[in-house]
């Protein structure tokens, strides 16, 4: 009878529970509250569920016996996921590693898992000043990830990764010397010079330009970053460069506005001179490319180099396509503008250069014929043919030419040149294109021939001495005395030609009876005594030298002239 009473209890506690959570889940309207009656309402399917939920708790809470059943299955169930996960031979549930879930893998997949992700997807973003440089792999940073230690940490995890997850944390290792090889491959792209106060023609007007300073990457800092904090890197996929600065040498232009004014105004002129063919050209630019040329140093208006080189390049592509590899040299350029610039000049004077060229050898070529036909030395040749057997040459061989340059060492003084024409044994002498001297001159002989190309006068010597082994015996070698000696090329270290007046020998005659006009010195261009003299005094050191044959053609306007002359005057 108890019992029933309690079950009758018991039931009507549940109902009046039931409609408490009803009202409490769903709220009256204030009209049904005043009218005192509760509206007919359709609970969701979640409602449902819920009220559900909680009726079966109220009973096992309410009833011991069950609770007590329900507790003891629950206790059961988690330590046998506790032990279950322990002694598991794979990774227990809800543990990932870059953002990779390992849970179920064994300890070798687990650590493929881990290093596949590493190579096909982690990459890193570089960003220079906010913006993205390039994309990369952890591994052209340098960084190599342990994923046999992290496949371990996974293991040991065991349980704890339950109910929150669990996450290892990258196990990398940074080679200092990759990150670096790396960053050094950046410092071009980074690098922006720091740009000296300089000027700009705008608007038809001349205005300065402040300076601004340099952006280098600081390698060593990034480093430092990069080692600190290789994790953070591959976590958020983002290498930030770090740079550094160096001031201009000047800031403010204004100061030196009216000499840069004074300079461009002046329609400044750049005067290549070519020595070996004697042409002189100029060339210009306009005053919005001239202002860009000038920067303001320590002590004034300065060359700013990168601008200027540019327009320097625009004429030796222009010299190169002319098939002759000629060039203007971009130091000798910078520091002729220099001059001009502290002198307020208008025009700058440079060398026209020559580059090395190759020859293909044709038939009938060998070593002294291919020097006579270039204008070279042939020991000048043989140096850049280390290799070469000039004894065997083959049709079709392609051997190297050193550079024009090497028979004109010093500047030249363009405004004198001596013409030897080697097939009629004459001189002509010019200055400012008009003959100044002209006569009949001995040439080397057969043995030792005089060496036809384009040369300059290199030193003077008053008295100068010679010998050959044509004057060996069995006392030795003796030596013959030059008058006026100027030499010209080198022939072998330490053995120059050149010109010279009458050859005194040591038996006390004159080599050829003193007589000019035949092919018998030991390679020099051979006068009287008193046309030495002239010649000699006349012809500083750097005048240049043609010397011209049928094997080598004129190379000057003046050559040519020569050849007239000699023509008209002479009757050869």
């Amino acid at each position: 009878m108890d019992t029933g009473r309690h079950r009758v209890r018991a039931a009507r506690q549940r109902q009046e529970s039931r409609q408490k959570r009803q009202s409490m889940a769903i709220p009256q309207s204030e009209a049904n509250r005043r009218q005192g009656s509760l509206p007919t309402v359709r609970l969701p399917d979640f409602g449902k569920r819920w009220i559900q939920v909680l009726d079966f708790l109220w009973y096992i809470r309410h009833h011991t016996p069950a609770f007590r059943i329900g507790a003891g299955l629950l206790a059961i169930a988690a330590l046998l996921f506790v032990l279950g996960t322990i002694f598991s031979p794979v990774v227990g549930y809800n543990v990932w590693a870059l953002n990779t879930p390992l849970a179920g893998l064994s300890l070798d997949e687990a650590n493929r898992a881990i290093q596949t992700t590493w190579n096909d997807r982690i990459r890193i973003q570089v960003y220079l000043e906010g913006n993205r440089l390039q994309t990369i792999t952890p591994s052209q940073l340098g960084l190599t990830l342990d994923s046999g230690t992290m496949a371990q940490q996974a293991m040991d995890v065991r349980w704890q990764g339950f109910p929150m997850g669990y996450e290892i944390a990258p196990i990398i290792d940074t080679d200092f010397a990759t990150a670096q090889s790396y960053l050094l491959g950046l410092v071009d792209t980074v690098y922006v010079p720091s740009y000296d106060a300089g000027f700009a023609w705008r608007d038809n007007q001349l205005v300065g330009v402040p300076g601004t300073p340099s952006r280098e990457l600081d390698i060593m800092l990034v480093l430092e970053n990069i080692t600190r904090n290789p994790a953070q890197i591959v976590r958020t996929g983002r290498l930030d460069l770090l740079t550094k600065a160096t001031p201009p040498n000047s800031i403010d232009a204004t100061p030196y506005l009216a000499d840069a004014q004074r300079f461009i105004e002046q329609n400044f002129r750049l005067i290549g001179y070519d020595p070996f063919t004697n042409e002189t050209t100029p060339w210009t630019s306009t005053r919005e490319e001239i202002a860009r040329w000038l920067a303001v140093g320590p002590r004034g208006l300065t060359v700013r180099e990168p601008a200027f080189r540019a327009f320097l390049e625009a004429i030796n592509g222009q010299l190169r396509s002319e098939g002759q590899r000629r060039y203007l040299d971009p130091r000798e350029a910078i520091t002729q503008l220099q001059a001009a610039l502290d002198q307020v000049s208008d025009r700058a004077y440079l060398r026209v250069r020559y580059e090395p060229t190759t020859l293909e050898v044709q038939r009938g070529d060998w070593g002294q014929r291919i020097a006579r036909r270039m204008g070279l030395p042939f020991g000048l040749i043989a140096e850049v043919n280390p290799n070469v057997n000039w004894n065997q040459l083959a049709v079709g061989t392609v051997i190297n030419l050193p550079t024009r340059d090497l028979v004109v060492p010093i500047t030249p003084v363009p405004n004198k040149r001596i013409v030897v024409d080697l097939d009629r044994r004459y001189l002509v002498a010019y200055e400012n294109g008009e003959v100044v001297m002209s006569w009949r001159v001995s040439i080397g002989r057969r043995d030792a021939p005089t060496i036809p190309g384009v040369f300059q006068i290199l030193s003077h010597a008053e008295k100068a001495y010679g010998s050959g082994f044509s004057l060996c015996g069995d006392a030795g070698c003796s030596q013959w005395e030059m008058s006026y000696f100027m030499g010209i090329y080198e022939i072998s270290p330490g053995l120059m030609n050149g010109f010279h007046g009458a050859v005194l020998l040591p038996n006390g005659a004159y080599l050829d009876d003193g007589q000019i006009g035949n092919a018998s010195t030991f390679g020099c261009v051979m006068g009287n005594n008193e046309q030495s003299r002239q010649l000699f005094e006349w012809a500083e050191k750097g005048t240049m030298v043609e010397i011209i044959s049928s094997e080598f053609p004129p190379q000057s306007d003046i050559g040519r002239k020569a050849m007239d002359y000699i023509s008209r005057t002479y009757g050869v």
